[in-house]
Order: C-alpha cells, then sequence, then structure tokens
C-alpha cells in the first residue's frame, strides 16, 4: 500500500506540474523553439485512451543495462488497464545514428508518441523536431536532455544531486584531500550534469583538489569505468586519492572492481548516483560511502501517465506553444550505510 500512494502521488504531482507549465512562460528546460507565445495553447484532437488503438515507441539508449529492466516493469504494469495500448521497446545500441532512425520510423508508422532516452543531445534535434511537428509528442527522460522543443522531460535532479555528493563527501573528509570524477559520456555531458555540480561544488566550497579532468566513461559501462579507474591507480600510488564521484552505480561498480582487484578496499571513498542493485549492495557492503537514490519505477510510472495525458489532448510543444521544454526533476535522497537497508526495503529493485 505504502508502494502503490507513493505513485499516485508522485503521478499527480507530475501531472499538476506539467499542467502549470503549459502556462508558464519562463519553464526550466530544454532548447528553445518556434512554436508561438507560451500560454497560448489550442490543443488538436487527442485520442480515446481506452478505445482507440495506440501505439507508444519506447527508445532507450540499451535495453542491455539493469535499469531497462526496471524501465519496462513500469511501463507494461501501468499499460495494463489499457489492453488496447501497444508499448515497442527499442534499443539503440548506444548509436546516435541508429536512435535517429528509430525516431524515423516511428514517425513514418504513425506511433502516438515517443518515449527517449536521449544519447547524443544535439545530433538529434532535427528528428525529435520532426516528430513534435507530426503531431507526435517526444518525452524524453534521464540520460541527457534534448537541447531542442519537445513536450516534457522528467529526469532526477542532476545539478543539484552532483553538488549535494560533493557536500556529503567533504563532510566525511573535513572539505580536505583529492578526487576522480568518473563523469557521464563526453556527448552526453551538457545534459547530464551530476559530475559538473560535484565539481564545482568542491571547487568553491573546499580544499579538495581534483586530480584530473572529468574521465567521461563510454556507454555508461562499468567495464569502461573499470579500466580508468585501474589506469588513475595505476598513476596516483596508495594514499594519493580520497575519493572517486561517479556519474551512475553502473560506473561506481566498475569502479569498486578496480579498487578492490588493486588491493586498496577502504582506501578511498567512492559514491555514485541514481540507486541502482549494484549500488545499494555497494554502500550496504561497505565498498561505496553512498549513493543518491532515484525512485525510478515511479519515475517511469509518472512516465506513461503523462504520455497518456498529451496522446488523451493532442499535446504537443506546438499545440501548446511552448518557447522551452517543461522539465520534472524527481527529487533524489542520499543514501549512506546508516539508511541503506530502509531504501533497499521499499525499492521495486528487491520486490
Amino acid at each position: 500500500m505504502k508502494k502503490t500512494k507513493r505513485v499516485i502521488s508522485l503521478v499527480l504531482s507530475v501531472v499538476m506540474l506539467a499542467t502549470l507549465a503549459a502556462a508558464c512562460s519562463n519553464d526550466t528546460g530544454g532548447g528553445a523553439g518556434d512554436g508561438g507565445s507560451a500560454g497560448q495553447i489550442s490543443l488538436g484532437g487527442g485520442k480515446d485512451i481506452y478505445n482507440d488503438p495506440i501505439k507508444i515507441s519506447v527508445i532507450s539508449i540499451s535495453t542491455a543495462g539493469i535499469v531497462n529492466q526496471l524501465y519496462q516493469m513500469a511501463l507494461k504494469e501501468q499499460a495494463f488497464r489499457y489492453p488496447n495500448v501497444f508499448l515497442d521497446f527499442k534499443d539503440a545500441e548506444f548509436d546516435p545514428s541508429r536512435q535517429i532512425t528509430l525516431i524515423e520510423e516511428a514517425i513514418t508508422q504513425g506511433y502516438d508518441a515517443i518515449l527517449l532516452e536521449c544519447m547524443d543531445p544535439f545530433a538529434i534535434n532535427n528528428a525529435i523536431e520532426e516528430a513534435e511537428r507530426a503531431g507526435i509528442p517526444v518525452i524524453s527522460s534521464n540520460a541527457a536532455e534534448p537541447m531542442t522543443l519537445h513536450s516534457l522531460h522528467i529526469a532526477g535532479a542532476d545539478y543539484s544531486t552532483g553538488w549535494e555528493s560533493g557536500r556529503l563527501m567533504a563532510e566525511m573528509t573535513g572539505g580536505e584531500g583529492t578526487a576522480v570524477i568518473l563523469d557521464c559520456p563526453a556527448m552526453q555531458k551538457p545534459g547530464a550534469r551530476m559530475g559538473t555540480g560535484f565539481q564545482e561544488y568542491i571547487e568553491q566550497n573546499t580544499n579538495i583538489k581534483l586530480l584530473e579532468p572529468p574521465i567521461g566513461i563510454e556507454n555508461w559501462s562499468a567495464d569502461n569505468a573499470q579500466t580508468s579507474m585501474r589506469d588513475v591507480l595505476t598513476k596516483y600510488g596508495p594514499g594519493e586519492i580520497t575519493m572517486v564521484y561517479c556519474s551512475s552505480d553502473d560506473i561506481a561498480n566498475g569502479a569498486m572492481n578496480a579498487i578492490e582487484q588493486a588491493g586498496r578496499s577502504g582506501e578511498i571513498l567512492v559514491w555514485g548516483f541514481m540507486g541502482y542493485p549494484m549500488g545499494l549492495e555497494g554502500v550496504k557492503s561497505g565498498k561505496m560511502a553512498g549513493t543518491m537514490f532515484s525512485d525510478t519505477y515511479v519515475q517511469y510510472a509518472a512516465l506513461f501517465y503523462m504520455t497518456m495525458l498529451h496522446i488523451a489532448t493532442g499535446l504537443t510543444a506546438y499545440t501548446a506553444g511552448y518557447e522551452t521544454t517543461p522539465m520534472v526533476e524527481q527529487p533524489m535522497f542520499p543514501v549512506t550505510p546508516q539508511n541503506v537497508e530502509n531504501i533497499m526495503a521499499v525499492s521495486r529493485w528487491y520486490s
């Protein structure tokens, strides 16, 4: 029952926020567009979401990652009461060109909405604009926010979470020491700002020294992170690295493995992002100092209902006359050894 209440509460909050966004001219969102004056909503005809056939294209940067399992679970469970809704899960395979092709196919085949986890926030702009102008709402989530006008972006509060992670790690070290940042892939950095938030906090508020420029981890891969961390450990000997900030728990998992293999466990504080199983279990086992928890299941449940709202009303960035993309930032919560078991008890990863 507690989980159900949490889902409903966030869904209602998202609906209210997105509705308000349509009437605001100073939204905090993505790229600007020329769709008209914000607040002047002129909706096209929508669909009967209970009876009309509805096709939704769900385009992930990859279906291989563990997080995609929870994405699909949340969407499928919400769609259960809508037998007329077809969820078509697509794998971009970490390839921006393939992702553009998948969007173009959804337009050609007359899909009713596109749910997008964006690989390259710039290369994809023309395809997104084409979909929106064709009356297909594009609703993006996590990863990098596309840098062009579209219907909605929903994500964990990335920059502020990185900033808060920096503050918490500074508390653990008295604001002293050295840091390494294993960051998001380089092409996604403009729209995935966790590492930027962490870096700016420690530079502006502490004596912590950043040993290297942030290291972009291709494809958010634990294996790539492990290789990069191994290189860093070779360059800096015992006692020379105080902390490692990681822009996802997948990346943190790779960092933990490299540190353990080098026999330097307990020497370096590791902090993650998103509260995936490997992150929560890393905190519980003591291999990680902490991570930030975002309820991915609730986020994607909200994403589904927002998509249905857009389909039912005919709402797109252009029918609404948005000047900027409405954005909903999901709160994130620090996870430390003191509260990790409580977080695991309510997470859908373990139910």
